[in-house]
């Protein structure tokens, strides 16, 4: 990292500092090597998380309030829309959660999109709550990803959390604009990152679960900024100060 441009393939990157070829968003290090100084530190991501998440409260508080607030009218929909008769009932009923469906993976992408702009040194909108931008590679490998983790739940459930170990980043990967992975390309790259980092990806993931777990969720906005920061770093990017 440089205040200048040190020669030919340095670039610059939104904070403003230069950076050499080799850490440049999607350069792709020797088989088997990583760039250096990038193992996942996961105090640092969880510290860079929560400051984010207070640097930018106001907004990340939107962020996380419209992700619960629409899981719950979605909820609150479907137990109460009742409508009378067999075919009318399928084709509401049918509606109601290909609606919801279509509105869940626009917030979640939203999330990951709020995290990828924090670690880019953008500020998050609420707008990216709604966005629409490949959103459909996200919902496709979103599918994808369901059904590794279902196959998962019937290998005893062990599966199951190997598949979102390993595929904690695939969100990324597609919805990074400096790479616009397609869906499969996303899942391979995220398993190969994990498989790299396995130890530290172990820890910091079982520590983002706890976390969540004890907050009911609500410091998803803290977890999500602190995932991105940890994609980030495994991959050699440069994250915003």
């Amino acid at each position: 990292m440089s205040d200048t441009s040190q020669g030919p393939g340095w670039w610059q990157a939104s904070d403003g500092k230069w950076y050499p070829p080799e850490q440049a968003p999607g350069a792709t290090p020797p088989p088997g090597q990583q760039p250096a100084g990038n193992r996942l530190d996961v105090g640092a991501a969880l510290s860079y998380g929560w400051e984010k998440f207070v640097a930018n409260l106001s907004t990340m508080i939107l962020i996380v309030i419209i992700f619960f607030g629409v899981q719950f009218v979605f909820t609150m929909v479907v137990q109460f829309v009742r409508p009378s008769g067999l075919i009318a009932g399928l084709l509401v009923t049918g509606i109601i959660l290909a609606v919801g469906i279509f509105i869940g993976f626009m917030v979640e992408a939203g999330l990951v999109r709020a995290a990828l702009a924090v670690t880019d040194g953008r500020p998050p909108e609420a707008s990216m709550m709604f966005s629409t931008e490949r959103l459909a590679p996200f919902a496709i490998g979103a599918v994808i990803v369901a059904l590794l983790s279902f196959v998962g739940i019937i290998a005893c459930c062990i599966g199951y959390i190997v598949v979102r170990l390993f595929l904690l980043f695939w969100a990324f990967f597609v919805l990074d604009p400096k790479r616009n992975n397609e869906p499969v390309d996303a899942i391979k790259n995220s398993f190969n990152l994990v498989s790299k980092n396995a130890g530290d990806v172990l820890v910091f993931a079982i520590v983002v679960v706890l976390i969540n777990a004890v907050t009911c969720g609500l410091a998803i906005g803290v977890t999500e900024i602190a995932i991105g920061y940890a994609y980030r770093q495994l991959n050699g990017d440069p994250v915003a100060a």
